[in-house]
């Protein structure tokens, strides 16, 4: 129980470092949080290949997002910056551990996925110089439609990958 809610703690900390933090402080934050992570919650070394898979589909999908508009980068990038990219490699390191719970709740996951998933957009937009799409209440609900979807992927993903093998570090 205390991994899980270090898990849970160290996750919403680092992403907030991500997010204030800018790239290097990102990258470095991340590297940190996932190398301790796979240290001490981890002896599956198929949890590299997942942070890292978790890690493209993010890069994916908020490439998506901003190449469609709904993500609007400061600079007209068409790439998400590293500090966001660095938050889906924190957000994996949580699916197995302190998320996995919601594993095998897939409606409850479909919810909390487009909750949360849109708040989180919504809030690093409020925290950077990053910003959604007009009108606000269209781009969240299209960002609420795609968590709906990506968290339970996610989660399906993390099952398939490692809770068949995964035993966490005592």
């Amino acid at each position: 129980m205390k991994k899980t809610i270090y898990n849970a703690v160290v996750f919403n900390i680092a992403w907030l470092v991500c997010v204030l933090g800018g790239n290097g402080i990102a990258v470095l934050a991340a590297i940190v949080v996932v190398a301790v992570h796979l240290k001490y919650f981890s002896d599956n070394h198929k949890e590299i290949a997942f942070i890292a898979l978790i890690t493209f589909i993010g890069f994916m999908l908020d490439t998506t997002l901003i190449r469609s508009g709904w993500l609007i980068a400061p600079d007209a990038s068409l790439w998400p910056p590293l500090w966001l990219v660095s938050l889906w490699a924190l957000f994996a390191t949580t699916l197995d551990h302190s998320m996995k719970w919601f594993q095998s709740r897939l409606l409850v996951s479909v919810v909390m996925g487009g909750v949360a998933g849109t708040l989180t957009y919504l809030a690093g937009t409020r925290l950077t110089d990053f910003s959604l799409k007009l009108p606000l209440l269209k781009t969240l609900a299209v960002i609420f439609i795609v968590w709906c979807v990506v968290f339970p992927l996610c989660l399906a993903i993390a099952k398939k990958m490692l809770s068949a093998e995964m035993r966490p570090k005592e």
